[in-house]
């Protein structure tokens, strides 16, 4: 009777507690500061909504699809802060159903519901997947799509589906659509096909099919480019731009943070793949990770956190499995399971329960609402690193990221000069990113400082 009870109220235990780390993500979500790189994808958003065409008229460097995905939102909520916090909400509804793909993946992989649950609750604890997955930013629907391609394909080698294996190759396109960065993932499952095409696992027309299917998914908008004239631009902004931008993360720091950060769940997941590469049913899904992680590391030159959203569920998946084969009894598998996420929680609460301090957001939210104040629509501003300038115009096609004019530099004859711009555009509102001289004749008796805002500048004249 009584380890009948204990087997019975052991999952519920499980899903409780992730349904409460689940609460804290969205307390997370809506008290946290935002990311810079939140403005930017609003603000494209708003560009395309004005009738600006991405790549030609501004710059952007990453796919387009998510800033399209924001138009309808920015239409409906408007220039206001709304719209961020409705954002962020779609953002947490992408991530649930991510997280709702992780567990059925794990038990597609693992035939496991507890492996399954643990898995979620990995997932949602590890500091660089809640960070990124709360916010305004094309990693997260490109996180989902990722998923679903990793899930139906892995339903193909399960159930040797014809149709799992198509939709495996259209949630690859529309991943790839979402983030270049994508192009990993494509890799490591080309190379997975070839291998097990010459292995005689997977039928050769089957691969060239997936192929076939991924490439017509991706043709409409290549072929829309090259009619709308913005296919080269598209090139230039997209890949070279990227590829000759200066390096300011080192491989080696960025991936022990990483890790360090969640030290229990990495263990594991160490402890995971050397069980489960003797395995012959498991083998191909080890690999696959692996090959995926080591691609992702070995490809980029700066390893932003983002960058391992789609890996870590997978890793999760492994270290819960790890886990779970590693202690029978329940209560030495919940100590590690706690010993995982208590600092993952920690620190995802470090400005009180809930993470409930929101003094950062709100002055975030009080420069964008002061500018809009002290200006009016058809007026341009200066801002040069994407804080302030969310629906307001700008003085310039790079309308922030001064590293990426530096890297444009690098492959054509681009001429910048701020002062020139602020002297020609005459912009309502200017930061100091970027300027060094404000005794400049361009700019001194022009401007005067905030009283507000001591990084701010107003025109006078």
């Amino acid at each position: 009777m009584k380890n009948r009870f204990i087997d019975s109220i052991w999952p519920v235990f499980l899903w409780l507690l992730f349904a409460g780390i689940l609460v804290s993500i969205f307390f997370y979500s809506y008290n946290r500061k935002f990311d810079r790189d939140e403005f930017e994808n609003i603000h494209t958003a708003w560009k395309i909504k004005e009738g600006q065409k991405i790549f030609v008229d501004f710059f952007q460097h990453h796919h387009p699809f998510f800033d399209y995905m924001l138009t309808p939102v920015v239409s409906a909520y408007g220039s206001t802060v709304d719209t961020l916090f409705v954002s962020r909400y779609i953002m947490l509804v992408i991530t649930a159903c991510a997280l709702a793909v992780t567990y059925l993946l794990a038990m597609r992989i693992f035939k496991n519901a507890e492996i399954g649950v643990l898995s979620l609750i990995l997932t949602s604890t590890f500091i660089a997947f809640y960070q990124k997955s709360i916010e305004i930013r094309p990693d997260v629907p490109q996180m989902l799509t990722a998923l679903l391609a990793i899930y139906f394909l892995f339903t193909y080698y399960d159930k040797q589906s014809l149709r799992s294996l198509i939709g495996s190759a259209l949630f690859l396109a529309v991943s790839f659509l979402f983030l270049q960065k994508t192009f990993v993932l494509v890799i490591t499952i080309g190379g997975l096909l070839v291998y097990d095409t010459l292995k005689r696992n997977v039928p050769f027309r089957y691969a060239v099919l997936y192929g076939g299917v991924f490439v017509a998914a991706l043709m409409p908008y290549y072929i829309y480019m090259a009619i709308d004239g913005s296919l080269e631009r598209y090139f230039e902004m997209n890949w070279l731009v990227n590829y000759y931008m200066s390096q300011g993360l080192g491989k080696l720091g960025s991936t022990a943070v990483l890790i360090s950060e969640n030290i229990v769940t990495c263990v594991f997941y160490a402890v995971g793949v050397i069980a489960l590469l003797g395995s012959v049913r498991e083998r191909r899904f080890v690999v696959f990770t692996i090959c995926l992680i080591v691609l992702t590391i070995m490809t980029f030159q700066n390893l932003w956190k983002q960058y391992f959203m789609s890996t870590i569920p997978l890793v999760a998946m492994i270290a819960g499995y790890a886990i779970y084969i590693s202690f029978s009894n329940r209560l030495s598998r919940l100590a590690i399971i706690f010993g995982a996420i208590f600092m993952p929680l920690v620190y995802m609460h470090d400005k009180g329960f809930f993470n409930m301090n929101v003094e950062k957001q709100r002055a975030q939210l009080d420069k964008v609402e002061y500018v809009l104040s002290i200006t009016e629509e058809g007026d341009k501003v200066y801002d040069g690193d994407s804080l302030f300038n969310l629906y307001r115009d700008d003085i310039d096609y790079f309308w922030f990221c001064h590293p990426c004019v530096s890297a444009y530099q690098k492959i054509s004859d681009y001429q910048y000069d701020i002062y020139e711009l602020i002297a020609y555009e005459k912009p309502k509102v200017i930061s100091n990113t970027g300027i060094h001289n404000f005794d400049d004749v361009r700019i001194k008796n022009r401007y005067k400082v905030s009283d507000r805002y001591p990084d701010l500048y107003l025109r006078v004249d």
